[in-house]
């Protein structure tokens, strides 16, 4: 069996590497890295908002529409629509 060699590195990515540091050397020599740090971090918490309920709604639509698809026959639309092709010699079943 025959393995094709691989590059270990891209020339994209070490571009890409070297731009970023670039990019790091040309702030730090203008002085525009901030040299005091001010985060607040915020404990985490679960909290019930708009979000909380918008997904809640989308999640029992989603869940209606998986039922609905389930009932009215929408795994074997999905496994008739991946048989073959037809062949290059056969009519089509329909025109249009």
């Amino acid at each position: 069996m025959r393995y094709k060699r691989v590059k270990s590195v891209k020339p994209r990515s070490t571009a890409m590497v070297a731009a970023g540091y670039l990019v790091e050397i040309i702030f730090a020599l203008l002085h525009l890295t901030p040299t005091e740090r001010n985060a607040t971090v915020l404990e985490p918490s679960i909290t019930w908002n708009y979000t909380t309920v918008l997904n809640l709604i989308f999640l029992v639509i989603a869940a209606i529409l998986l039922w609905r698809f389930f009932r009215t026959g929408g795994r074997q639309m999905l496994a008739m629509m991946n048989g073959s092709p037809e062949s290059p010699g056969e009519e089509p079943a329909h025109h249009h």
